[in-house]
This record gives C-alpha cells, sequence and structure tokens, in this order.
C-alpha cells in the first residue's frame, strides 16, 4: 500500500480518515488488544463454539438490521457527510432495526435523525465508545457478519490484525451491548474486500494473498500438513472460521498491478504531479471489491448477475481520455474470471476521477523526499518521470489527485416480500454537476433491471475518502 507518511507529505489537506490508511499489516496480531476499554460489563449466557459459518449476504432478503458507526461531530448540523448519512437513513424501510457505535455525549443528536423521520427509538441498539477512544465511520470493514447455521446465532467475525485508527475494538464492544458474539480468525480479509453471493462468496486477492505471505513468515498461526499446498489450507481455514456452506471466489489479477502511486506528467507549461495509486491494491484495481462489484441476484434461468466497474465506460460518459493509471485492462479481467464462471457480468460506468488540490510542491522537495526514502519506489519513479520531463530543482509540480467515483458500492435488496431494492449514491452536486451524467445513467441501469431505486444524497466527501455507501454501513441481519 501507499506510503503514508510520504502521501501527507505530498498532500497535506487530505482527509486524515481517508479508508485506506490502516490496510498496512504490522506483522503481529493478537485480540487480546482489542477488548473493551471504559464499558460496564453485562452478563452473557455461554454459547457453544461457532460449527457452521454462514456469511451474512451482500443483496439476498431484506434489510433486517443494519450497523453504523458515528465517530462524533463532523456529523453535526448540515454538514455534506451529516445529509449523507440522513438521506441513507431516511430511505431505509421504516420497522429497520440498527446497531449503533458512537460517543455517549453524541446520542441525542443521532438519535433525532432516526425518530424525525418515523424511525422507532426501541429499533435501536446503542453501543457507546469512550470519548477517549478513536475510530472510523467505515462500519465495513473490521470484519465479516455471519451466523452459525447450527443455532442461529450471529457473530462478527475479526481478521487476525485490523491496525485501522480503534476500529479493532467494535466488534467486542458490540458483543458487550447486544446479543452478537464476537470472534477472530487467523487469517486477512476486511468486510469491504468480501462480498456473499447465493452458491460462492468472493474474497479480494489481496487478502487471500498477504494470508499466504503471513503464514510463510510465520505471523499467522497457521500450519500445513505434510503433503498440504499452502494455498489449501488458507481455503480451507476460510472455510472452517468464514463459511461452510459456501466456496471462496478470490478476485483479482493474476499478476501483480504495475502502478506507481505517483506519476510526473506535464500539460501545457505546467508540471503535475498526479496522485494515481491511493486507492489500488497489488492485485485489484481498487483495494476493496465493493468498490467496483456490485451483486445483482439470480436471474430467470438461475444464474447469477453481478456488475463489474468499467472506467473507459466512465470516461466515455465525461467525455475524459482514458489513461493507463485507470486500470481498465484488470478491470476487464475480473470481469472475465466471472464469465468464466458462468457468471452473467454487467458493464457500468466507474471514473477515477481528477481534482487538483490547489498544492504546488517544489521539485527540489519531491527530490528529497527521495534521497530520505531511497527504497519507495512510488517517489523514485515520480523523479524520474518528472526529470525526464525537463523538470529542475527550482520548478514545481501541481498536485493532483485521483479518487474513485463509483456506484457500485450501493445497498442492494433482493427480497420475495419487498421486493427488488438499490440505494444509490449520487455525486452531481455543486461544483461537480457534470457527474449528474453517472447518476442519472446507474438509476436507468438498475431500473432496467427490474430494481426500485433510491437515489441518496451528496456521497461526494465519501468517495474523496476512497469510501462510499457500502463502506459506512454493515448488514447484520437479513430476512425474506
Amino acid at each position: 500500500m501507499i506510503n503514508q507518511s510520504i502521501f501527507f507529505a505530498i498532500h497535506p489537506d487530505a482527509p486524515k480518515d481517508m479508508r485506506i490508511f490502516g490496510d498496512k499489516l504490522k506483522k503481529s496480531g493478537t485480540r487480546g488488544a482489542s477488548s473493551s476499554v471504559g464499558f460496564e460489563t453485562k452478563e452473557l449466557q455461554p454459547t457453544p463454539g461457532l460449527q457452521i459459518p454462514e456469511l451474512i449476504s451482500s443483496y439476498k432478503g431484506g434489510i433486517d438490521t443494519i450497523l453504523f458507526a458515528f465517530p462524533s461531530i463532523p456529523f453535526s448540523g448540515d454538514s455534506e457527510r451529516t445529509l449523507a448519512y440522513q438521506s441513507l437513513i431516511k430511505e431505509l424501510r421504516i420497522g429497520t432495526n440498527f446497531i449503533i457505535v458512537h460517543y455517549k455525549t453524541d446520542r441525542a443528536v443521532i438519535e433525532k435523525w432516526f425518530t424525525s423521520i418515523g424511525h422507532d427509538s426501541q429499533s435501536i441498539s446503542w453501543v457507546p465508545i469512550p470519548n477517549y477512544v478513536d475510530f472510523t465511520d467505515w462500519a465495513e470493514d473490521a470484519y465479516v457478519a455471519l451466523k452459525d447455521a447450527h443455532d442461529d446465532t450471529y457473530y462478527l467475525m475479526e481478521p487476525w490484525e485490523f491496525p485501522r485508527s480503534g476500529d479493532q475494538l467494535i466488534a467486542d464492544s458490540i458483543e458487550e451491548y447486544t446479543s452478537l458474539h464476537a470472534s477472530q480468525a487467523p487469517l486477512i480479509f476486511q468486510g469491504g474486500n468480501c462480498l456473499v453471493a447465493d452458491d460462492f462468496w468472493i474474497l479480494g486477492k489481496d487478502y487471500y494473498q498477504d494470508t499466504i505471505n503471513l503464514i510463510q513468515d510465520q505471523t499467522l498461526p497457521l500450519r500445513s500438513n505434510p503433503g498440504q499446498k499452502l494455498e489449501d489450507l488458507v481455503r480451507q481455514s476460510f472455510y472452517d472460521y468464514v463459511d461452510k456452506k459456501r466456496p471462496m471466489f478470490v478476485a483479482g489479477t493474476k499478476k501483480k498491478i504495475p502502478l506507481a502511486a505517483y506519476v510526473g506528467t506535464q500539460e501545457a507549461d505546467k508540471f503535475i504531479l498526479d496522485i494515481v495509486g491511493a486507492g489500488t491494491g497489488p492485485y485489484q484495481p481498487i483495494f476493496h471489491v465493493d468498490m467496483f462489484i456490485s451483486l445483482i441476484g439470480k436471474n430467470k434461468k438461475g444464474q447469477f448477475e453481478i456488475m463489474v466497474g468499467s472506467p473507459e465506460l466512465g470516461n466515455e460518459l465525461l467525455g475524459l481520455p482514458n489513461r493507463a493509471h485507470n486500470l481498465q485492462e484488470a478491470y476487464d479481467e475480473i470481469a472475465r474470471s466471472f464469465a468464466k464462471q458462468g457468471v452473467i457480468v454487467h458493464r457500468n460506468p466507474l471514473i477515477h476521477y481528477p481534482e487538483f488540490t490547489g498544492r504546488r510542491i517544489a521539485v527540489k522537495h519531491l527530490q528529497n523526499l527521495a534521497l530520505q526514502n531511497p527504497e519507495d519506489q512510488d517517489v523514485n519513479s515520480l523523479m524520474k518521470d518528472l526529470l525526464s520531463l525537463g523538470a529542475r530543482e527550482n520548478d514545481v509540480a501541481d498536485v493532483r489527485n485521483w479518487h474513485h467515483i463509483t456506484c457500485n458500492n450501493c445497498l442492494v435488496e433482493n427480497s420475495k416480500n419487498y421486493g427488488k431494492h438499490v440505494y444509490l449514491p449520487t455525486f452531481g452536486h455543486g461544483e461537480y454537476t457534470e457527474l449528474k451524467v453517472l447518476d442519472e445513467h446507474m438509476k436507468a441501469m438498475w431500473e432496467g433491471l427490474d430494481f426500485t431505486v433510491h437515489q441518496l444524497g451528496d456521497f461526494n466527501s465519501f468517495a474523496k475518502r476512497q469510501g462510499v455507501v457500502h463502506c459506512i454501513s454493515k448488514y447484520i441481519k437479513r430476512s425474506d
């Protein structure tokens, strides 16, 4: 992943709570560090161990219970984030149950978001976090939600490590205040890099490969039996700890994606430092599959259908040029891998969106960063780009950041009782009105698949942090 300290040296005004930060593993892991802090404990009846783990679907059934994490105000007043959250809460069906992780001092404000539009306060389970504990609003990632098909108990299963902020505390805190149980697997995964279909579930290749690497260097407490392949050990472990009902499909490119985080370019007489790889993984064009894949469901022929994003289609929609760092070939390769398994793949526009930050950085400063970080290939590759274009140490480069505008990151319901619904972020607001064409295109595309479309508010502030609607929520239970 991208070097965080260098990234902020180049782009100091970037949001500090971007979804990509905290992905770098520390080669140590223990759930003991995740125990609850400062809570009054409640008695829980002992339960048998998890026997038949089954992941909660990413699309099938109505949303019965959903989790949010609100780490305090910027979620106040009429902030962009607040309005985006409120637009989602408003669209979710009355009768939906909620688990809300929050600071106790914010409860009254948050509760009004729900009750003012008709949600019953009794439908909310409150999980207070001490104000001195930091956590993020990326509620999707620090665990996967599953049930034990043996006795229908529900779990949040944590990976061996999750170093982002204090999010590794959340599952244990929820266990304190609800009937959910928290457990841990000796594996590397994140909720946003998993999607759950009918006859298979998807794991993004980045964390599959991380698991293999950490077994090889003996960081994870897994060992293979004589003659057992490492890949078989990993699949068996995911089967035992995560899902015994469905086979696992690993989504990613066969080879590592050859992309530097920074690219030096020149337009007219201006040097530009493009931050192009902040959201890219080693084997994935975006570091979480929920950012570029949406599950639709089975068609009348019994074939499973999905959407896979396409930057080429996004550029065509907006009249933008195609660039190598849009990574179209990686998206296409992943789409083909699903099609080979008999999955029907629809391609939808996804935009790798450029935006100047207003910052200009001296080439001399970049040279110093390169000298101070001689092993960082990204910043050294950047310097080669700029020098080859004729830049000298007294020149400056304008910093342009690229983030993903994606409607794949949405909430989907495909239910017998409630029908087919999709909750889509929108982006064509304010200075970004050119993105309205994407909003309307995606609305028409889902309506063409017989879904009722719920268009949500302005999610640009989330997209700039490399996450959208699916990232800020967690399906806990589904109903028919």
